[in-house]
This record gives structure tokens, sequence and C-alpha cells, in this order.
């Protein structure tokens, strides 16, 4: 996974599934195999950003963010709310205060004692600082209110679910995050001191300690003897191996030299199929690529081209891609086009099939007929467009990550798609790491990237909401009319009620072609079948995802 998995997410974990142990092979039966340290090791194809949680950018960041920390309510094997360092929330009956109950046996990294006080810092923290990746979970100025070691009672200006969303939020030390509480009372000077820590060691309570991290080679993590729900079965160690190629991370799979690899490319893992003591799995990934159009405001740098504010041009733009070439060409089949910003598996009962008459789909003829309409022409006969004035060509800086999935083989259909339509391409080519510095800075058109929704809709709702600019939001998209329907979301306390909305969020901003929609990716497992067994999926069904799911159960 990759950005947001920044989640984000995007946001995924690693899971250490409780059933996974060693296979019956000569490794496990050696006797001097089981005096040694069990470990297992993961491929990824890109490092993590920081070890700062507020830095967090792309996928193995969520990887890392969940070995080292527990949240205080995480997702159940049906993505529903489930117990963590928090184990039973309670609404009063108007749900503007919700009693939160701790858990009396975990314990930090460096052995204190986690408490109700650690819980209600980082929610308060959160909350009075706006931080940006975060800021959404705790909605309505809330009070955190500590009655005892074990007891939070979470005060809300208005009626909120949020604790059932439930907050993907790492729960953190307050002994050593409460430093920054004393810098200033500007929250901005806050959340900048905040970020600049660079939190090596990181301290969390979650089942493994951050052992070693070598940038751009591998993180290793080691078991967490004390971990409060038991120690990680038949595991000492996982190793997230980063490699600066697909192809060396499917032959470190034929070689033994790893055993689990990750997101792998579609020729890939088709090759992997029925090598010896290799298995594939197809899960559903739970993310959807997408361009996205940069809106500026993010500050100086910003270079945003001025046709991209124009709606006429940007649902012309997504009329002219051909989304089921992408997913035969790029994806071989194993992805299928996609529309809304929710998706049909991971979102499930909120997912809303953009409806026929008004989704915007492949036709570069009508493509053509807007733009021509809008007066944008082809003043000087190079097969670039113009705008109105007749100035200043439609040639996008187009920028695809070499580590994102098919992010630079869909920019090259683009590119082709698109000149078809007189909207030419110029490619910025660069790493994750990279693309996230420009992603802040602005310096972009269009990106192709990917989203990774939480299970809950509230959180990739918020994405698109004005106060995300230079957070979560793609390019800074900002508009009074989506922000108020954000909101009333937020506030339907009734679950059909509130359905009824986010299915016309989905629909306005497939509508106003903010980041539009390419396909909803399958995630390409593959792994060794000689050393561990017991892969559990999640959710619970066919094609559930083996490792890197929603939390580290």
């Amino acid at each position: 996974m990759s950005k947001m998995a920044r989640l984000a997410a995007a946001a995924a974990a690693l899971t250490m599934v409780a059933g996974l142990t060693l296979a019956g092979s000569a490794f496990a039966q050696s006797p001097t195999a089981a005096e040694e340290e069990v470990t297992l090791y993961v491929g990824v194809d890109s490092d993590i950003t920081s070890l700062n949680p507020f830095n967090v950018c792309c996928g193995p960041d969520y990887e890392y963010l969940s070995l080292i920390y527990d949240q205080g309510i995480t997702f159940g094997l049906d993505f529903s709310p489930a117990p963590a360092l928090v184990t039973e929330w309670t609404p009063s009956e108007d749900y503007m205060t919700w009693t939160l109950k701790v858990r009396d046996d975990a314990v930090w990294h460096d052995g204190q004692p986690v408490t109700a006080e650690d819980v209600a810092f980082t929610y308060q923290f959160i909350a009075d600082n706006g931080m940006p990746f975060f800021k959404d979970y705790v909605p309505f100025n809330p009070e955190f209110e500590v009655v005892d070691a074990t007891t939070v009672l979470w005060k809300s200006e208005e009626p909120t679910f949020a604790p059932n969303v439930p907050p993907y939020v790492p729960i953190l030390p307050k002994h050593i995050w409460e430093q920054f509480t004393n810098v200033s009372d500007d929250p901005t000077e806050v959340r900048k001191a905040a970020k600049e820590f660079e939190n090596d060691p990181p301290i969390g309570s979650g089942p493994f300690k951050l052992a070693e991290w070598e940038k751009g080679q591998f993180l290793r993590f080691e078991a967490n003897p004390d971990y409060w729900a038991g120690p990680p079965k038949s595991l000492d160690a996982v190793v997230l191996q980063v490699f600066s190629s697909q192809e060396a991370m499917a032959q470190a799979l034929k070689s033994g030299e790893i055993d689990f690899a990750e997101s792998l490319k579609p020729t890939l893992w088709n090759s992997l199929k029925g090598e010896p003591n290799i298995a594939t799995h197809l899960a559903d990934g739970g993310c959807w690529g997408n361009l996205a159009f940069n809106f500026g405001g993010q500050g100086p740098q910003e270079t945003h081209h001025p046709a991209i504010d124009d709606l006429t041009v940007r649902q012309a733009a997504v009329h002219a891609i051909d989304k089921q070439e992408i997913v035969d060409k790029v994806y071989l089949g194993t992805s299928v086009v996609g529309d809304s910003i929710l998706m049909p598996g991971s979102n499930g009962y909120w997912f809303h099939d953009i409806p026929d008459d008004i989704e915007l789909k492949y036709d570069p003829a009508l493509a053509n007929q807007m733009l021509d309409e809008a007066g944008y022409l082809d003043t000087d006969d190079d097969g670039i467009r113009e705008m109105p004035a007749g100035t200043n060509p439609l040639l996008w800086d187009v920028m695809v990550i070499t580590d994102v999935d098919g992010s630079v083989e869909t920019g090259k259909l683009l590119k082709g798609q698109w000149a078809d339509v007189g909207i030419g391409t110029k490619f910025i080519t660069v790493n994750t790491n990279k693309a996230y510095d420009l992603w802040f800075t602005g310096e972009w058109d269009v990106y192709v990237w990917d989203w990774c929704p939480d299970p809950d809709p509230d959180f990739m709702l918020s994405v698109f909401t004005t106060g995300q600019c230079l957070g979560w939001s793609d390019g800074c998209y900002s508009d009074p009319k989506y922000d108020a329907m954000y909101e009333q979301q937020r506030r339907a306390l009734d679950r059909e009620e509130r359905k009824a909305i986010i299915d016309e969020m989905q629909e306005y901003i497939h509508l106003q072609a903010v980041t539009p929609v390419l396909n909803y990716w399958g995630d390409l497992q593959a792994y060794r079948t000689d050393r561990f067994t017991g892969y559990v999926k999640k959710p619970d069904v066919e094609n559930g995802l083996l490792l890197f799911s929603w939390d580290t159960k």
C-alpha cells in the first residue's frame, strides 16, 4: 500500500494473526532451531517516512504504527469497533458524553504503566492543536476528563458517534509527549514542535518494540514480552525488508530470503504461481487508485494550472480516461473499474455506486465537445489546447510515483488518452518520500496515487474538506457546500439518515471531479508455505487480507 495508507490509508497494519505458527519444516524440526529466534521476514517496496506518528504518510508507516502503538478502540475481524486499550465505551442518553474504560494491565515499552491519563492526553492534544492527520477523529471541541486511573469521560459540545468510528489514533505516552504542551499557546507552534520531534526510540504499548531501523534497508521489530494481550505467538521478531524493486522482492521470496511479499505487481504475482513452496493470494486491497488535481493554496511554491479550477475542464479530463484500459493493461484484471471514493468491500454498507445517468464515463468525443464549447482551443495547431485567452497551454505536470503500484504505467496511458482531447502532460517521476514533499508544496498539477479508506467513511469524507488543506487533502480542494454536507453526516446519529447524506456526498465529489477514482485494487500477496502456516484473513472472507490489515490481532 502507499499514500495515506497515507491510509493511508490509508491506513493498514500488519496483522500478526494468533494462529500464525511455524510449519512442519526442517527449520521447525531441527533440534537447534527450536532454540533460535523465530523471525517473520516481510518484503515491502518502500521505507517508512518517519518514527514520529504525526509525520505518517504511506503504507509501511501504518505497519510501523500498529506494531509499536495501540489504539484506544480498534477494528474487529468484521471491521466493527473492538476493544484495545479502551475496553468499554458507553454513551450518555444524549450522546454528548462517553465513558471510556481503560485497561489496567498495559505498560509502555519503557516500563511505565499505561493509564487513563495517557488516553485522555492523546485525544486532547490532537483536539486542542488540530493535529492534521488525526483531528477529525475527535470532533466538536471535546474535553477529556480523567475520572480515575481507568476511566475517561469524552465530553463533546454536540452529540457524537466518534468513539464508534473508531478513532484511528495511536495512543501516546503522556510522560514523553506532554513536553510539547508547554511550547506555546499557539497551536501552530505546538504542531510544528511536535512534528519536528525525532521520537527515537519510539515508546509505545504495542505488541512489538522497534529494535533497529536501517533507512532504506529494513526495520526490525522484537516481540514485546509484556504485551497486555500476551506476546505474539510463535514469533520473536518481524522484519520489514525494504526492496528497491519488486523484481528483487519476488526473487527474495523464491530464494527463501523473505517469507511474505506484499502488494506485488500483477506480472510478478502471476510469475510466482506454481513456484515450489509459494502460494499466491488475491485479497481485497481496501484501496483505490486515483488521480488528483491540485487546486492551489499550499504556499508560495505551488504551481497548479489555472484550467484545473474550471469544473468543465476537470469533467472533460475524466470523460477522456479509459478506466477499463487501465484495469486491463496495468493491473491485468486484478482490479476493477471504480467510481466512488468509498469501496464495495471494506466500506460495505456505506458504499454507493454512482448511478449510470450521472457517472462521468469514458467518452472522448464528449470531452472534446465540452472543451471546445468552453473556449479551450488549440490555437497554434501543436496538439495541445490553450486557455480561452489563447495563452498558457493545457500542459500539466503529472506526478507519477515509482514505488506506488501502477502509478507510472497508469500515467503513461493517461498521457495518450489525454492527448486525444488536447491535454498535454509532463511527467514528474519520483519515489513516495519525494512525492510526499511535493504534495505539501504543491509543485504539481495532477498526480497518480491511491487511497486506502477506513472502514467507517468519516475519515475518507473528511479528506475533501477545506480544513484538511496541508493535512490529508490531495490538492487543497475547498467547497463550502461539501464542507456543510460533511458536518451534517457527522451529526446524524441515525444510521439510515447518515447513509443518505453520505450517498449524496459520494455523488457530489464524483461530479466535482476532485480526485477521480480509477479502480478498486486487489492486494496481490504471496508467501512461502514451508515456514509459516495459520494466516487468518481479515475480514474473514475468501478475499480477506492475510497481512497488512487494520490491526495486530
